[in-house]
């Protein structure tokens, strides 16, 4: 089982309200690429992405397709930060504990600043989660970066020294966090994962062939390829999911089931990281 039906690619956002009913930057869109059907769905909050999922993965189920659904936020943290969270070395772990400690309403309220507090108090200090709005004083959230040492855990990923441009999975405010995006992205994976069983399988976390395959994304791999295709009117959040879908479900299937199982079995990686060249010649 290496080929997939359809391919779903994901920009995950934190805000805080519902975004605007107007398509805009920095909101949620959802890209789906299938041999008959592409098209780019914009999400208001991340109540409407996951039933958007949801109903999704459902069809293609009932249809007897394979997905591969890719989201654009880290699986995982740096070696060391789940033991520490939790007492065990398990990514799924962490995606447990966050499911149970996140609140994310259906019009975007959420907690993610108080659980950033919370992880830091448990790890001994401020930090390793830093920034927080103005106005805003969590006990154990720093608003500048902390000088990372102490920490049960490095202040990156492997993969995040290899991607040009990758945000550490700590900052929770400012140009390039990501850290928000994942408190508020893993516990919905957690929900899915709950929701589908053994039809889900998560890369590089687990070897088994499932109908459903979750993997983290990095748009920006493609972001040259991404401004060539844009299209006139189109929000850049809007472009990269869709380019970055139609170039994996273009990808020799072979080729993309080997490159979903790289990388380390407790941070994660990107899927495609070091596969640019590749997957710029399957949108050719």
């Amino acid at each position: 089982m290496t080929g997939f039906d359809t391919v779903i690619m994901v920009d995950w956002s934190a805000r805080s309200t519902p975004s605007p009913a107007r398509r805009t930057k920095d909101a949620i869109y959802v890209a789906e690429a299938s041999p008959n059907l592409r098209f780019v769905t914009y999400c208001r909050t991340r109540e409407d992405a996951t039933r958007h999922l949801a109903a999704r993965l459902d069809a293609a189920l009932a249809d007897g397709r394979r997905v591969l659904a890719g989201f654009d936020f880290p699986f995982g943290y740096p070696r060391g930060f789940a033991r520490a969270l939790t007492g065990e070395a398990d990514v799924f772990a962490v995606w447990r504990w966050l499911h149970a400690a996140v609140t994310d309403d259906a019009r975007n309220g959420n907690n993610r600043l108080d659980v950033a507090d919370r992880i830091n108090a448990q790890l001994g200090g401020a930090g390793p989660f830093w920034s927080h709005p103005v106005g805003r004083t969590p006990a154990h959230v720093p608003f500048r970066k902390p000088l990372h040492q102490g920490y049960p855990c490095a202040e990156r990923r492997e993969v995040e020294t290899v991607a040009k441009g990758a945000s550490t999975c700590f900052q929770l405010y400012g140009n390039g966090a990501v850290a928000s995006q994942t408190l508020l992205g893993l516990p919905r994976l957690q929900a899915l994962r709950e929701r589908y069983g053994a039809a889900l399988a998560v890369r590089p976390f687990e070897d088994r062939d499932a109908p459903i395959v979750l993997a983290e994304v990095y748009p920006s791999i493609l972001s040259v390829e991404v401004k060539r295709r844009q299209r006139l009117g189109e929000i850049i959040d809007a472009a990269q999911v869709r380019v970055l879908a139609e170039a994996f479900a273009e990808l020799d299937p072979a080729h993309l089931d080997a490159l979903l199982r790289e990388g380390d079995r407790e941070e994660g990686w990107i899927a495609g990281l070091g596969h640019e060249a590749e997957l710029v010649a399957a949108l050719r």
